[in-house]
């Protein structure tokens, strides 16, 4: 039989997207595979008896958070970065890029019949890394603090209502930021540095030729609007698939940069708590993840 080593996130996810480990393991099972379970927050401590090199295949079921907690840490343990994807998550906005169902049969019919696809992965400062999306500013805190409870509950709705609270909390970062020739200096409400077509649930808010795998990032930096109305226009302006027209909005794309604040900035990783800091840099690793679609 064939080795399978299935990472698990046991709370990703609403009762009717998450994957059932007695259904994996019988259709696994079905397929010859014999499947060992490794709980994402054991990772490191499965590392320690666990030869990973040793499975014919690697699965990660979950949210983008899980995904990114597995990648990143193949990629510290120098180890092959090809995974099969089952995603579970509230939202999954980076299974929406890859275009996989949110069928759960399919799902798992496409981990062993799927083809391989490379993904860039973004580096950030020297040992953090992100599969889709790091950003600072506004709406950026709910993904992490909104409670794993009201996710599952209430799915995507559940970051809606968290993020209509954050509105009144609006609060501007003056920050420097260096992208290859050029320095651009300003006060922004929100930042990010992403190659996703949907972030936080929202579909195509990125131009359509964003590519996961051409090793560069879009870069979007919203500055401080001056009226309600400006507010406004700059969330339509997201959505409209031009970020680049409006005039509160500064929109590139780059394979590096650099960003410096005189204040520590908190930042979200894939939808995670990233840390907070004044000096940050980001670099494209192209073509980094073979991911199964």
């Amino acid at each position: 039989m064939k080795k399978l080593l299935l990472i698990y996130n046991p709370v990703s996810g609403m009762t009717k997207t998450r994957l059932s480990l007695a259904k994996a393991i019988e259709f696994y099972d079905s397929r010859d595979y014999l499947v060992t379970v490794c709980l994402v927050n054991r990772l490191e401590d499965y590392a320690k008896d666990i030869d990973f090199k040793s499975y014919d295949l690697l699965v990660c079921s979950g949210g983008d958070g899980t995904l990114n907690i597995t990648v990143s840490f193949l990629i510290r343990k120098n180890l092959p970065v090809q995974i099969a994807y089952i995603p579970s998550g509230s939202t999954n906005d980076f299974a929406y890029s890859l275009g996989l169902s949110g069928d759960v049969d399919m799902l798992l019919e496409n981990t062993v019949k799927g083809a391989p696809r490379w993904i860039d992965i973004g580096r950030f400062n020297a040992s953090r890394y992100f599969l889709y999306v790091a950003a600072f500013g506004l709406f950026t805190k709910v993904s992490y603090t909104t409670s794993q409870k009201a996710k599952n509950l209430l799915g995507h709705a559940a970051y809606i209502l968290e993020g209509i609270k954050s509105i009144g909390d609006l609060k501007s970062y003056h920050m420097t930021a260096e992208i290859e020739e050029e320095t651009i200096e300003g006060d922004f409400i929100l930042g990010m540095v992403t190659n996703s077509l949907s972030i936080g649930g929202f579909k195509n808010i990125l131009p359509s030729d964003t590519s996961l795998d051409d090793g560069l990032f879009e870069v979007v930096f919203v500055k401080v609007p001056k009226s309600l109305a400006a507010l406004n226009e700059i969330g339509l302006s997201l959505l409209s698939d031009k970020p680049e027209d409006n005039q509160h909005i500064f929109y590139k794309k780059t394979s590096k940069l650099i960003l410096r604040s005189e204040e520590k900035i908190a930042w979200a990783l894939d939808g995670e708590f990233g840390g907070e800091e004044n000096m940050v840099r980001i670099e494209n690793r192209k073509k980094l993840l073979s991911i199964i679609c």
